[in-house]
């Protein structure tokens, strides 16, 4: 049987050798940045909602409290309002004046 022989990395000119070492880490490169991108773009799409779901989604969830207070309009809310805090103005001090 006939014996497969590689190219081996030792062999060539210096400018052979550091082609073949930049040509490799370049593809390892793509190929990484493309696999991991491809792990990220299937993850955020199983996990993200698509998008004509996600403005009916939030149509639908924000028409609902609005139907049920217009369903029981003469039922008084459970929840009181909370108080407006009113923030004293503060008056400003003038700078305080270094004495020699």
């Amino acid at each position: 049987m006939a014996k497969l022989k590689l190219p081996a990395f030792n062999e060539g000119s210096l400018l052979q050798r550091t082609l073949l070492y930049v040509g490799t880490f370049v593809v390892g490169s793509i190929g990484f940045v493309a696999l991991a991108s491809l792990l990220v773009v299937t993850i955020a799409k199983s996990v993200l909602p698509a998008r004509g779901e996600s403005s009916e989604a939030s149509e639908d969830s924000s028409d609902k409290p609005a139907e049920i207070a217009a369903a029981t309009p003469g039922k008084p809310s459970s929840k009181l309002p909370r108080p407006k805090r009113n923030k004293p103005a503060a008056p400003a001090e003038p700078p305080a004046e270094a004495t020699p």
